[in-house]
């Protein structure tokens, strides 16, 4: 009997693909990753499947700490004991990572609002840039 799998044909073949060329190609650096990470930027971007940071920057893997979430936001701190996930993973990329700069990536063209929240803000830089092609 076959077992069949849950995992969408195309993403199963992509794995298969990484597995079988991209992971032995780049074998040192993901033996590497799996011990550290050295991350000195944060990307909080938008969950949209359309913009992902990593091919936007031309980021190969571990350079980028991401996390994404509807429209980029970055909730208000809250210190009630539930769950953060966007604030505990600026906590840990200043904390344990000591990352040199956050950017909020926001996009145009975007379902989570009236105004896209398109802002760069740099830690470490004087100024931010703001709506770069929000078009």
């Amino acid at each position: 009997m076959e077992i069949v799998s849950m995992m969408p044909i195309d993403l199963h073949a992509g794995y298969r693909r990484f597995r079988e060329d991209r992971l032995l190609e780049e074998a040192e650096r993901y033996r590497s990753l799996a011990t550290e990470q050295n991350s000195s930027t944060m990307v909080i971007g938008c969950a949209d499947s359309r913009v992902d940071p990593s091919t936007i920057f031309g980021a190969a893997p571990g350079e980028l700490f991401v996390v994404r979430n509807i429209a980029a936001l970055v909730p208000p701190l809250e210190e009630t004991g539930t769950y953060h996930g966007t604030s505990a993973a600026i906590e840990f990329a200043v904390t344990a990572l000591q990352v040199d700069n956050i950017v909020v990536l926001g996009h145009g063209m975007w379902g989570g609002g009236s105004q896209p929240p398109c802002q760069l803000a740099n830690h470490g830089q004087s100024g931010a840039l703001s709506n770069l092609g929000s078009s």
